[in-house]
């Protein structure tokens, strides 16, 4: 009789490093495939918020990759692009419908789908 076992354990295959980081920076995902989460979060349920929102990001680096640019998100120093369209970045924000606006706002779509995954 055949079955099969599953593990009790959930398989994480994104590395995530606990990082010094400025206070008001939570967490950043990386487009080489890693996350930093910064070491003064002390509240587990906040701990597993941040992961689920920069886990997001990473798999939207993974669709702009598998796509060769026309879906998902990328970034430089000096740009965005999401969804095949290019956004100029400096100095912390994002040129987005004609406005500079901060980098992790709510208002840019690859942001709201980070944190609708936040909420579940």
């Amino acid at each position: 009789m055949a079955f099969k076992l599953k593990s009790p354990y959930e398989k994480q295959t994104t590395p995530i490093y606990m990082v010094d980081d400025e206070n008001d920076v939570l967490g950043r995902a990386n487009n080489n495939g890693t996350i930093t989460i910064n070491n003064r979060i002390d509240d587990p349920k906040q701990l597993e918020e941040v992961i689920d929102h920069e886990e997001v990001h990473v798999n939207q680096f993974k669709r702009f990759e598998k796509s060769n640019g026309k879906k998902g998100l990328n970034y430089s120093d000096t740009s965005i692009e999401w969804e095949g369209k290019s956004y100029p970045r400096k100095n912390g924000k994002i040129k987005y419908k004609g406005k500079w606006i901060m980098e992790g706002s709510k208002s840019f779509p690859w942001e709201q789908e980070a944190y609708k995954k936040e909420k579940k």
